[in-house]
C-alpha cells in the first residue's frame, strides 16, 4: 500500500483531521481512512502541530449542581418557633405582677401620663413643681404612663414636627425625669407617641431605657396587684384603650374591669388627656376609675381636630394596709395632703397602743 500524502493546511481535508483529532477519534481509524500508517499519521500530525486536547482538568472542580432540598412543613413550623422565642427572649415584658409594701401606714400612688416633653405648649412650670413633690414626699410613689415625650416621627405628620423641639433633647429630658424618680417609680408603660419610634425602627429604646435603670417595664399595660399588709389592690392600667366615650369620661375604665379585669379595684386609662376620676361600687368594692391629664396643654394636634379641655392633671389614690378602703382623688395635691394627715393618724396610733 502506498502512502497517500497528508492533506495540505487550510483544506477540508485537513481541517477535517483537526477535528477528528480532538474529538479523540483513535489514531489507527484515522490513519486507515487516508491509507496512512499508525506511524507515519504520528509524523505528518507531529509536524503538523495537531494534538490531541487534554481531557483531564487540572485544578479542583467545583461541585456539581444539585437542586436545594425543600424545608419541610414541620421544619418551617420548628424554625419559626425558634425564632419566635429568640425574640420573645429579647422582647418579653410582665404583663400581671405583685409589688409587695413593707410598714403599716398608708400608702398613694399617683398616676402621671401625657407628659409630651419637647412639644411646644408643654406646661414645665406644673411639670418641675410636681416632678419635685413626688421626689420629696414619703409614702407616695408613681405609676408613669405613656407618652412621655412628643416624638413626631412619621413623614405624615412633618409639618406638626415642626412644633417641637428636637428628638434627641425630648429623649435625654425624659431618660433624665426617670432617674431623678427612679426611686419611686413601681412601673413604667410606653405609649403611641414613644411607640412610634419603636414600629419605625423594631427598636424599643423604653424598654432599654427602664432595663438600664431597673424599672419594671410593662409596656402596653399592666395589672399591678399592690399587697399592702393585710390587704390586696389589683390596679388594671393602660395607654391607649376601647370605649371611649365623651360624655362619660371612666366609661372605657368600666368596661375594661367589666369585661376583662372584674377583680381590678383601680382602672386606668390614659391617652385623652382630659382628667376625670370617679369612685363607684363593683362586685361588692370600692373602687376608681382614672383618667390623667396632660401637660401638654397647648397642643397643635388637640386644636387642629377640636379637642379640648386638656390639663394638668395627676390623680392619686391612696390605700390603706389594714381594712379595705381606698380614697381617689383627682388632683396628686389633695391627695398629698389627706395622706400626710391618715400616715400621720396611723403612727399617733400606733405609738399609743405601744
Amino acid at each position: 500500500m502506498v502512502a497517500r500524502k497528508f492533506p495540505e493546511k487550510g483544506t477540508p481535508a485537513f481541517n477535517r483531521i483537526v477535528s477528528q483529532v480532538q474529538q479523540g477519534i483513535p489514531y489507527n481509524i484515522i490513519a486507515e481512512s487516508l491509507d496512512m500508517t499508525f506511524a507515519g499519521l504520528k509524523n505528518s500530525l507531529r509536524d503538523n502541530g495537531i494534538t490531541r486536547q487534554r481531557a483531564d482538568f487540572v485544578g479542583q472542580l467545583p461541585p456539581a449542581y444539585e437542586f436545594s432540598k425543600s424545608a419541610t412543613w414541620e421544619e418551617h413550623i420548628q424554625t419559626m418557633q425558634q425564632m419566635d422565642n429568640l425574640i420573645a427572649f429579647h422582647q418579653r415584658t410582665p404583663s400581671e405582677i405583685t409589688i409587695k409594701i413593707d410598714g403599716d401606714l398608708p400608702v398613694g400612688r399617683i398616676v402621671t401620663a401625657d407628659w409630651h416633653l419637647g412639644q411646644y405648649g408643654t406646661d414645665y412650670v406644673s411639670f418641675k413643681r410636681d416632678m419635685e413633690t413626688i421626689v420629696a414626699e414619703p409614702g407616695v410613689k408613681v405609676n408613669v404612663g405613656g407618652d412621655g415625650y412628643h416624638n413626631i416621627v412619621q413623614p405624615s405628620k412633618i409639618g406638626s414636627s415642626h412644633n417641637q423641639a428636637p428628638i434627641n433633647v425630648q429623649k435625654g429630658l425624659f431618660f433624665l425625669t426617670l432617674e431623678m424618680l427612679a426611686e419611686k417609680i413601681d412601673t413604667l408603660r410606653t405609649g403611641n407617641h414613644n411607640y412610634w419610634t419603636a414600629m419605625a425602627e423594631g427598636e424599643d429604646w423604653d424598654m432599654e431605657t427602664a432595663r438600664r435603670i431597673k424599672l419594671v417595664y410593662m409596656k402596653h399595660y399592666g395589672m399591678v396587684h399592690y399587697q399592702i399588709g393585710n390587704q390586696v389592690y389589683p390596679w388594671l392600667m393602660l395607654h391607649k384603650g376601647r370605649f371611649n366615650s365623651s360624655f362619660n369620661l371612666t366609661h372605657g375604665c368600666k368596661q375594661y374591669q367589666r369585661m376583662y379585669y372584674p377583680n381590678a379595684r383601680v382602672i386606668v386609662t390614659e391617652h385623652t388627656h382630659v382628667a376625670a376620676l370617679e369612685e363607684y361600687r363593683y362586685a361588692e368594692k370600692e373602687c376608681v376609675a382614672i383618667k390623667p391629664g396632660t401637660y401638654g396643654t397647648y397642643d397643635d394636634y388637640a386644636q387642629q381636630n377640636g379637642l379640648f379641655g386638656a390639663h394638668v392633671c395627676n390623680p392619686m389614690v391612696v390605700m390603706f394596709p389594714d381594712v379595705d378602703k381606698i380614697v381617689g382623688f383627682k388632683d396628686m395635691h389633695d391627695g398629698i395632703r389627706y395622706l400626710r394627715a391618715v400616715r400621720q393618724e396611723y403612727s399617733e396610733r400606733g405609738q399609743a397602743s405601744e
